[in-house]
Parts: C-alpha cells; structure tokens; sequence
C-alpha cells in the first residue's frame, strides 16, 4: 500500500492549527502501519512550527487506558511524556461551553460522546482543522473545518 505523504504534508501544511483525534496518538506511539509514516510526519510538522496542534484530555484517558489495564507502567509513563512534551501543543480539558458544544455535535452529527469532546476542545481552541482516521468525521466540514482521513493518503 502506498502512502501519499508528500500530498499529506502539503495538505497538512495548509493548516494553522489542527486538533488531533486520539488514534492519532495511538497509531504513532504503538507504530501502527500503515499509519505511522503519516503520523511521523504530523509531528514533525508540529516540532517544525508547522500547525500549531490542541489535543482534549480525552484523548489522554484514550491513550493511557490499555496501558494501564495492561499494567505497563513503563508505557503510561512514555506515553505522558509525549504527549506533555510535544512542541506548539496545547493539552486542554472540556469546559462547561465545551461540553454544551460536544451535545450539539452529538445533536446534530450523531457523533459518540469521545468525538464530540475531542471536536469541541479543538473548535473551542480556534483550530482550522482536525486530523482523524475516522470517516464519519467528514461530515464536520460544515462546521467550517478542514478534516483530514489518514484514509484517503494511503
């Protein structure tokens, strides 16, 4: 399967800001194939001043859940200092308005709750895009955001 990163940096770098879907993280950090090479390039972008990125605490109760049920300590720890040291990255938390944001999505979108807080967090910050793998999301460009599918680069 090929991978069409250098189409995904362009349309990456198109971007100001973007709000990473939690597979994001976890297609980078367990070294998922295909995905990875898409997701080393996101980062990169990011270190590199490229989009700024907003991730939801959501995310992190995603990321961090298999390791703890697995009792990998080594990898919670791991994963947390990525994910806090990641460069241009604000790590942000639903709110009150955030939360009222996410119902609406739901409302209208039919998302699950996770994806209506990770969304939410990310319009809150002011994003011009999200990064996901999940199909479904596409239909948040009415919202006004660019949605990136790591699908459609392979």
């Amino acid at each position: 399967m090929a991978v069409k990163t250098a189409r995904f940096v362009t349309d990456l770098g198109r971007l100001e800001s973007i709000g990473l879907d939690s597979s994001i993280l976890i297609y980078h950090l367990d070294d998922i194939s295909p995905y990875v090479e898409l997701t080393e390039a996101v980062f990169a972008a990011i270190a590199a001043g490229g989009p700024r990125a907003v991730l939801s605490t959501v995310s992190v109760t995603e990321l961090l859940t298999k390791p703890f049920a697995e009792g990998a300590t080594e990898q919670v720890e791991t994963f947390e200092h990525f994910v806090l040291s990641l460069p241009h990255t604000a790590v942000r938390a639903p709110d009150y308005p955030i939360a009222k944001d996410a119902a609406r999505l739901r409302a209208r979108y039919g998302l699950r709750t996770p994806d209506a807080l990770l969304v939410a967090t990310a319009r809150h910050a002011g994003v011009s895009g999200f990064l996901t793998n999940d199909t479904g999301l596409r239909r948040l460009k009415a919202e006004g955001l660019a949605v990136l599918v790591l699908d459609d680069y392979l």
